[in-house]
């Protein structure tokens, strides 16, 4: 079964065009065939609440959502469902996507904080999934003469974000500037609908 999904751009748009009362026309495309599927969305804004109308060929599906900052992203999950069907959790084939009222990116949790600690001690490297569609990966370095490390990295494929550098001093000095580092690639490629 094709997943149809809305892409980041969609999403950006999604988040000014809930403030708005107008009719917009929005194109959900599914990632393994390409196929497409149009959908339009009817916005009515009032002080309190936002009620939209999703129109699918013959389909009418309604939504009221209070007015918050991440009302885009309740919708376009609601778009995503109407697209899709309900989700099906019971398909072991296909894991199911978080919704993306709840997405997290660029997590640094636990283990991620250690495996990166333990990384700076020895060097090697690792890729670390974050939450985003790709991995960050890095490469770590350790110098000889001196004390310090190289790090290298980078997340994407088309269009990669990387970073290179060379600190020196203590394991624990050295790592807090690596996490700085992979906090600040995160932030910035944290899809803009998502970030705030």
């Amino acid at each position: 079964m094709s997943k149809f999904k809305l892409d980041n751009r969609a999403l950006a748009l999604l988040q000014a065009q809930v403030h708005l009362s107008e009719t917009f026309n929005h194109v959900l495309r599914s990632s393994p065939q390409r196929q497409s599927l149009s959908l339009r969305l009817k916005v009515e804004r009032s002080k309190a609440d936002t009620h939209f109308t999703v129109e699918v060929s013959s389909e009418r599906h309604t939504l009221t959502l209070p007015n918050n900052k991440k009302m885009h992203l309740k919708l376009a999950d609601f778009m995503e469902e109407i697209a899709n069907g309900p989700a099906n959790h019971s398909n072991p084939v296909e894991p199911p996507s978080l919704p993306h009222a709840i997405r997290r990116y660029g997590a640094f949790e636990i283990e991620h904080k250690q495996q990166v600690f333990d990384l700076v001690c020895t060097g090697g490297a690792i890729s670390l999934d974050l939450g985003f569609e790709l991995p960050i990966h890095l490469a770590i370095h350790r110098n000889k003469t001196r004390a310090g490390v190289t790090a290298i990295m980078s997340i994407g494929v088309k269009k990669p974000r990387t970073k290179c550098f060379t600190v020196y001093g203590t394991d624990v000095e050295m790592y807090a500037m690596v996490a700085e580092s992979i906090t600040h690639l995160a932030a910035v490629a944290t899809p803009a609908a998502h970030a705030a």
